[in-house]
């Protein structure tokens, strides 16, 4: 019995998929009332603003089997506005801890969901001519739900047939949510606005990605 029970040990530490992956990655992240938020801190006259951001960063992954664990840092960029000698500019950033669950994968297409955790800081910069610009930053938690499909499109050479290294390309659909504030930070600090919004960075993003991964497969797969 006590064989039995080594062997089968044995055997599920060699079922074991391990390995890592990384990408960069660029999208798209329709933000609401993002535009409308930042319009509370420019002049009453200043056109309307939209609600489209730039999504760029980058994540890396370690796997083993179908769980995967990793870390993203990520950056939303809006196009900055300018009219009659203002400008009005819009940033975002992110950092989670992620954990993924792998859906479906042979050895050449990978896709798996992801839960992440972490902090985002949204950033909106009035600045006006003949006067220092004026930042607004509110700090949040954040939260992503993701599904991401890698393709692998270029392997590289291994002398072991059970492992797979190369170059990876993937789609990431996601939706992320924040936490909703009105705790907005002044740079720096002067007279305080009056009406300061509440606001929650929340979004649908779709984002392309290129990265290197590799994995090692037990050689019955």
């Amino acid at each position: 019995m006590l064989g039995l029970l080594l062997v089968g040990c044995t055997g599920a530490s060699a079922q074991t998929v391990r390995g890592s992956i990384g990408f960069f990655q660029m999208g798209y992240l329709n933000a609401p009332q993002s535009g409308a938020v930042a319009q509370a801190f420019a002049p009453d006259w200043f056109p309307t603003l939209h609600n489209h951001f730039i999504y760029s960063g980058g994540e890396g992954w370690l796997r083993r089997n179908r769980w995967m664990a990793g870390f993203s840092a990520s950056a939303l960029t809006a196009r900055s506005i300018s009219v009659q000698q203002t400008r009005v500019e819009r940033v975002a950033g992110l950092g989670q801890l992620k954990l993924g669950y792998v859906l479906f994968d042979n050895r050449r297409y990978l896709l798996y969901s992801s839960f992440s955790q972490g902090l985002s800081s949204s950033v909106i910069s009035v600045n006006q001519s003949g006067s220092e610009p004026v930042v607004w930053m509110l700090p949040s938690h954040s939260t992503d739900l993701a599904v991401h499909f890698n393709r692998l499109i270029a392997r590289n050479p291994s002398d072991n047939p059970d492992e797979v290294r190369g170059l990876w390309l993937g789609l990431r659909v996601g939706y992320l949510v924040s936490s909703k504030s009105a705790h907005w930070v002044q740079i720096p600090e002067g007279v305080q606005h009056q009406f300061k919004p509440t606001y929650a960075l929340n979004g649908l993003y779709v984002t392309l990605s290129i990265g290197g991964g590799r994995f090692r497969y037990p050689h019955a797969l």
